[in-house]
């Protein structure tokens, strides 16, 4: 069976929702509450396709936080939590069709660290494991004990003396140009897999997909903006792990840029 270790952490949202695809002055908007977002978005979609999927996540002492963890566990998921005795994360959300903005967020659930107590055991055996944390200590703690795991960042990347650990990065325009310190997307997608991360994918505003490896690079059109919208985003990313089951990653995106022609 496919396997996949995926470190995150849930919120309790308010969402705005609106049906025009950028923010207008006096919209109209429907409000609702959720419990979960991104991380359980990308946690679903792989255990909706079969992939035994384990989540290592940071919980609060409230009914939020339990039923995150009741919901994906129903589902089949293996969470592993580390409880701290505060609320769940709360956040408030513009969703448009095409975009998701957090307006405010209050971040009550610390972030991973190196002292955490995580069963890395549990995950050494997985295939794929997809990662977003910036704390060096805690990154390079994860690697050291999940070595046969081909890591992916997703979202940012980390400090250059972990990238040789890193499988593959995938970014979105915007995250890009927050985390390239000056450096053209050509430079740093030649000197990332020069340092030996597989490839490097991102995901443009205009709905283009720029790819990198140390064996070619190239820019194809999408039918889905997948940078805008992150839900597509992880789409495209269980896409891409389900080829790279059996492919070189060269050929995995060649047939995704098949498909979408």
């Amino acid at each position: 069976m496919k396997s996949i270790a995926i470190f995150g952490t849930f919120a309790q949202r308010q969402v705005f929702t609106t049906r025009h695809p950028a923010l207008l002055p006096y919209q109209i908007a429907n409000v609702s509450t959720e419990i979960g977002g991104s991380t359980t978005h990308l946690v679903n979609i792989f255990l909706d396709r079969n992939w035994q999927t384990h989540l290592m996540t940071k919980l609060g002492n409230d009914i939020a936080s339990l039923t995150c963890q009741n919901e994906l566990e129903e589902k089949g998921c293996f969470v592993y939590a580390k409880q701290e005795d505060i609320p769940l994360t709360s956040e408030t959300v513009i969703r448009t069709l095409d975009h998701e903005y957090v307006l405010s967020l209050h971040d009550s659930i610390s972030a991973f660290s190196a002292s955490d107590d995580l069963p890395y055991a549990a995950i050494a055996h997985c295939d794929y494991g997809i990662i977003s944390e910036r704390n060096e200590k805690f990154v390079e703690s994860v690697f050291r004990r999940a070595p046969n795991v081909k890591w992916i960042y997703n979202h940012t990347f980390p400090n250059p003396n972990l990238l040789r650990n890193v499988h593959g990065v995938l970014l979105n325009e915007s995250e890009f140009n927050v985390l390239n310190k000056g450096y053209s997307l050509e430079l740093m997608g030649l000197m990332i897999t020069n340092i030996g991360v597989r490839w490097l994918i991102v995901l443009m505003d205009n709905g283009d997909i720029m790819y990198y490896t140390n064996k070619a690079d190239n820019t194809f059109a999408a039918l889905d903006n997948y940078g805008a919208n992150d839900d597509k985003r992880s789409e495209f990313l269980l896409e891409l792990l389900e080829k790279l089951q059996e492919k070189e990653i060269e050929e995995a995106i060649l047939d995704f840029q098949c498909k979408l022609r």
